[in-house]
């Protein structure tokens, strides 16, 4: 059977048979410690929007990785990016390199090292390592645990859809597509007290459905408390379109999904802003429920190979 045919999330799913993946990254126990590992990859053809430029790619290759660190609760050390990429000038490879250091400063971690080669088509893989005493994992979560996520949602994919259809953006707005920001703070408190985590780049569905099923409980997720930026919901509108779908089934938000019971999440509550959306049930799958209307909440959002 064809990449294309299985899709990302079924290609990750049979090789866990044999590996020890399915988590946001990797982890080794060091002494009393845990090493996380975490490496990901932007590739012109599918991650680099119109107008996005070399600073923005250099900073998105750290955000997209550190972001995986954090949801693991982690605190980020390290960073490694391998370039691939055509004949260029070499003032563009430097705007993106010193933007990728920059992006590493601001959350205290050092770009150690990597590797440039040739490419027909940019191709870049960054590797982030970090820290922690307790890795949260997708299986985690517990009946009866609240779940709740970080920051607002549906804005990046309102944006990725406007600038594919080649209509304009604020740009405020755009900066949620093109200069997300890893939620590295957060994660590292949500580390001591979170029972499952994951970040939602690829859509809030999939993400709540990955917990489920790694869990092996059931989620009842109330759509009237999903977090909208306010901006973004007029926008929509004016625009005919319905941010609620975006911030469902769209992908970009680099924002933290994650459960805790209900005195713990009270302790996350005292350090960061976080907003509760639903809860962990004991009946297996994911409901949602709007209004008086319940319904499964269907798995979709971006998936590579099946685009």
């Amino acid at each position: 059977m064809r990449l294309t045919e299985l899709g990302e999330k079924e290609v990750i799913r049979r090789m866990s048979r044999f590996l020890s993946i399915g988590d946001d990254a990797a982890y080794l126990k060091i002494d009393d410690r845990y090493l996380v590992l975490s490496t990901d990859m932007i590739y012109s053809e599918t991650h680099l929007l119109p107008g996005i430029s070399y600073e923005q790619i250099g900073k998105l290759i750290v955000t997209v990785n550190l972001s995986d660190i954090a949801a693991m609760g982690a605190e980020p050390f390290a960073f490694l990016l391998a370039y691939g990429g055509p004949d260029d000038d070499f003032k563009n490879l430097e705007a993106l390199i010193k933007a990728a250091d920059r992006q590493c400063k601001k959350y205290g971690t050092r770009y150690v090292g990597g590797d440039t080669k040739y490419a027909q088509k940019m191709t870049l893989t960054g590797t982030a390592a970090g820290f922690t005493k307790r890795p949260v994992l997708r299986s985690g979560a517990k009946v009866g645990d609240i779940i709740a996520v970080t920051g607002t949602l549906g804005g990046a994919a309102l944006v990725v859809d406007c600038l594919l259809r080649g209509w304009e953006c604020p740009k405020w707005l755009i900066r949620k597509a093109l200069e997300p920001e890893p939620r590295a703070k957060e994660g590292i408190l949500l580390g001591k007290y979170a029972s499952a985590m994951t970040d939602i780049s690829d859509s809030l569905s999939t993400s709540l459905h990955d917990i489920a099923i790694q869990s092996h409980v059931g989620v009842r997720l109330l759509i009237d408390e999903i977090p909208l930026d306010e901006g973004a919901v007029k926008m929509a509108a004016d625009l005919g379109l319905d941010l609620m779908d975006y911030a469902l089934y769209g992908g970009g938000d680099y924002e933290l999904l994650f459960t805790a019971s209900g005195d713990n999440l009270e302790l996350v509550e005292d350090g960061i802003l976080v907003t509760r959306i639903g809860e962990v049930t004991k009946e297996k799958g994911v409901t949602a429920v709007d209004g008086q209307h319940v319904f499964p909440l269907e798995k979709k959002g971006y998936e590579h190979f099946r685009g």
